[in-house]
Order: C-alpha cells, then structure tokens, then sequence
C-alpha cells in the first residue's frame, strides 16, 4: 500500500536546527516580459528565464525549551554562507538565508513565529583558465619519442654488426620481443620470432624504428599522416634521416592527441588505468638485458630494450592522456524519491577512483625515473619533460575524481538499500557491488566495505 502523502512529509529544518511549518510559498514557472505598443493590437511577450524560486516559510517553535531552541535556529540564520533547507514537501535545497522576522506573542506562550525568506543557494562561478594537459603530454611525448630514436640510431652507428653473434643476440632479446608481441601485436606479428628479431636488428636496424614510428602514424589515422607528409616536404632540403624523424615526431604527436581527444578510443577509466599499469610493467621488465661475451651483442640488444621501452612509456602517454579530467557536477538541490528513480534512475557521468589512479600514476613515474636513469645529457630532457607531463595530467585526473572510504553496515543488507542510505541514489548499488566483490546484491555482509566518498 503506498504511502499518504502526510507519511511522506519530511522533518524541517535548516542547517540541523528543526522548526515546525504549516505553510509555505514559492514562485514557479518563467519570467515574461510584457511588451505593449501605442496604437498597436498585438503585443509581445519576451521570456527572460525561469523565475527565482524564493522560498517563504512560516515557521514555528512550540515547547518548553523554546528559547533555546530559537537562539540555535537565530545563529543558524545569522550565519554567512549557503546552508540546507530540508523542506517538507521539496526535499533537501541549498540555499542562502535573507532578511526574516520573528514573533513573540504573551496569549501564545512557549511558542516563537518565524517568517523566513531563502534564497537560491547556487554559487556564481567565475570563468576561469586550466591548461589541457593531455595535449601537453602529447607534445611532450613526441620529443620524447624523437630523441629516443636519435639516441636508438646513434647507439646503433657505434655497433660493428659483423661482431654480432646472432644467438646470444637472439637470447638477449627474447624478454623484448615478448614485449613487442604483447604490448604491439601487429608489430609482433610482422617481426615474427626472436630469432627475425634479431636478425633484423643485425641487417637492418633502421628498419625496427621505422616500423615503430610507422605504427604510432597509424594511431593518428589521417590527421597524423597529414601532418607527417607536410613535416617530410618542408624538410625537403635537409637530410633524409632529419626529415624522417620530424615526420615521425609530428605522427606520435597527432597519434598521443588524437587519442587523448577521441572520445570513442575511451571505454572507462577502470580499463585505462589497468592499461597504464600493465604497459608500465612491461616496460620496467625490458630495463636492461642479460650482459654477456660479446661488447656489440650486448649493446645492440640494450639499444633495442631502450627503444621498446621508450615506445612503450609513449603508448602509456597515449594511454593516459586518454582519460579526461571531469568537471565536478552540479550538486543536486534535491533527493528523489526511491519510487521515483525506480521510474526515472539518476544518470550520473563516470569519474575516476583516485586512489586507482594515484596507484597508477606511481607505478608509470617509477619506470620514467628507472629509464631516465639510463639517459645522457641530450636526451634527459626530453624524457624527464614527459615524465613530469604525464604526472601532472594523472593528478588532475586523480583531482577530478572520488575517493574511497571504509564502511561497515550495521547488519546485513542489500545493496540497493545501502546505496540509497549513502548517496541517494539507489542505481549505485552495483558499484558497491563490482568494488566489493559481493557475492549476492541482496546481502551485503556487516564487515567493512570500500565506497565512494560522495
């Protein structure tokens, strides 16, 4: 049987203090503008937006403890700032307190009359400037990416491929083409084994850059390639291999920020943030190979580790820049009803967890240090420069999002009614759910629980 609308009156009361009503008034609707002419039949109505809901209340306070209770409800209105009005028939509303008066009366004794006014309580925002820092990792990571080479080709020129030995090299590159084969399958696929690896690496080592810097070209779909083919011509003059890594410098930019700003490549931010820590692990595990008999072996195979590992951090660069920095939304002035989400549920847009990102941002900043650590004068720069770009984007993204805190139900259950009791909002529920690992949604168990903060 449903409720009676006097069951479903709430209690009132502004910033804690309670108070009876008996009625209360607000204007609704829009604003109109009434036009008229002289000598002019028709007239013309303007709307200048909704009307101002101004809330008028006639309050009282009735019992022996009277006085107290209105010098609590006086500092309550007296005090600056917005407050919450819970309004018997409205709900819960932020708003800001004007001008009121009270009334006391001898032929009314123990009971004070107050004729309160409240404002809207929604804050002026000013317009305000924050940096994209998704595009600036982007333009970061292109640096990055081109000194990598520079310093891959270098390393390369100082290697005497006739001292190689194909099968210690072969050995040494086996953690890395695993790397490839997981972290850049169609590269995987065209290389083939460890073996064609290093074979390649032997024949043709700028063969291996090139196919990197071909593949972040293809991230960048046609906005990349555009931009490689005006990098290529307008470097016409210089030489071939100055020409070709300003191409692909020019691609990994437009690939890192056609990512970041396509919102069709972001599924949830649970799937980027597995992303990072899974890329940052792969490419803490190729830091160095395995040293052995043979100087040129071994340092063909560290120039290859180094610039798998760079392709990697700039795929997790590209993987981070990804996840947008949410706008915290609009508090909501008042809570549904649970019949009434049951019939219309409260659409919420996803944030991110901010510890997972935190966790994540750590683990990817650790690799950066571990790789820098590796780097000479010409190329610490440009990693230490995309290092701390892709940090400072991670804690605005971590910023925009909840935090976690413990709870513990005071008896068993479910899921729904926990969520309701909590945010108000009862379509949460399988995020309590999914976080906690909850066997059945109907019993949540009196043990603590992980939930968002708000």
């Amino acid at each position: 049987m449903a409720d009676t609308w006097r069951e479903q009156l709430l209690p009132a009361s502004f910033r804690g203090e309670t108070f009876l009503i008996e009625d209360t008034s607000v204007p609704v609707g829009r604003k109109v503008q009434l036009h008229e002419y002289p000598k002019r039949d028709e007239a013309y109505a303007e709307q200048m937006g909704k009307v101002a809901r101004v809330h008028k209340v006639r309050a009282y306070i009735i019992g022996a403890d009277c006085f107290q209770r209105r010098d609590k409800l006086l500092k309550a209105l007296e005090t600056e700032g917005e407050g919450t009005l819970v309004h018997p028939w409205l709900g819960q509303l932020s708003v800001v307190p004007g001008a009121c008066e009270m009334v006391h009366s001898r032929r009314e004794g123990g009971m004070v009359t107050f004729d309160l006014t409240f404002y809207p309580g929604n804050a002026q925002t000013n317009p305000s400037v924050r940096a994209n820092t998704a595009r600036m990792a982007a333009q970061t990571s292109a640096t990055h990416w081109s000194a990598a080479v520079g310093r891959y080709k270098a390393a390369m020129a100082k290697v005497d491929s006739s001292r190689i030995n194909l099968i210690g090299l072969q050995n040494r590159l086996t953690g890395v083409f695993g790397v490839i084969a997981g972290q850049f399958s169609p590269l995987g696929n065209t290389v083939g084994t460890a073996r064609s690896l290093a074979q390649m690496l032997t024949n043709s080592p700028g063969a291996l850059s090139s196919l990197f810097s071909g593949y972040f070209s293809d991230l960048g779909q046609s906005s990349a390639k555009r931009s490689s083919v005006t990098s290529s011509s307008s470097t016409g003059s210089s030489s071939g291999s100055s020409g070709s890594d300003s191409a692909s410098s020019a691609s990994v930019a437009n690939a890192t920020s056609t990512t970041s700003a396509g919102a069709s490549m972001f599924n949830s931010y649970t799937d980027a943030v597995a992303t990072v820590s899974r890329q940052a692990e792969a490419a803490a595990s190729i830091d160095t190979v395995a040293v052995g008999s043979g100087a040129d072996t071994t340092a063909a195979a560290q120039a290859l580790a180094n610039l798998v590992q760079d392709a990697v951090l700039v795929q997790a660069t590209a993987t981070a820049a990804q996840m947008p920095v949410v706008t915290p939304p609009a508090a909501e002035q008042t809570t549904a009803s649970l019949q009434q989400q049951v019939v219309e549920p409260v659409e919420r847009a996803e944030v991110p967890v901010a510890d997972e990102v935190i966790a994540a941002r750590d683990a990817l900043d650790a690799v950066f240090w571990q790789a820098a650590l590796k780097a000479d004068a010409t190329y610490y720069p440009a990693i230490n420069a995309s290092r701390q770009q892709v940090v400072r984007h991670l804690t605005q993204v971590a910023a925009s999002g909840v935090q976690l805190v413990n709870v513990t139900p005071t008896e068993t259950t479910p899921a729904v009614v926990l969520a309701y009791r909590r945010f108000g909002d009862a379509t949460r529920e399988g995020e309590i759910v999914q976080r906690n690992k909850i066997n059945h949604p109907g019993f949540v168990p009196a043990v603590p629980i992980q939930v968002a903060r708000e």
